[in-house]
């Protein structure tokens, strides 16, 4: 892929991410996708998130690998796109770090 259309669907998955989780999260916690990293040309896309409080981090990665073809689904709505990438849900490491500060 381009780096342009890199970009376009990176900056696509992570606002269809976060709508995808402010629409079906409880509110128990505040879930924040930090960014979107894609891999293998576009094929595979790691979506990191942090959660206030940290505590709940690994609540709302449960969450959201349960509703992972709810999200494949909604992002089918949002990206017109021949192939959508294989997406993951992972705490982003560098919330830790911030945290601790």
């Amino acid at each position: 892929m381009t780096q342009h259309k890199d970009e376009h669907l990176q900056s696509a998955v992570h606002a269809a991410a976060a709508e995808f989780i402010n629409r079906e999260s409880n509110r128990r916690s505040l879930i924040t996708v930090t960014h979107v990293e894609l891999r293998d040309r576009g094929k595979n896309a790691r979506i990191f998130i942090s959660v206030f409080p940290p505590e709940q981090t690994a609540a709302a990665i449960d969450f959201l690998s349960r509703q992972k073809d709810e999200f494949r689904t909604y992002l089918r709505q949002q990206i017109r796109s021949r192939s959508l990438p294989a997406c993951s849900f992972l705490p982003d490491p560098n919330m830790g770090s911030i945290q601790e500060s």
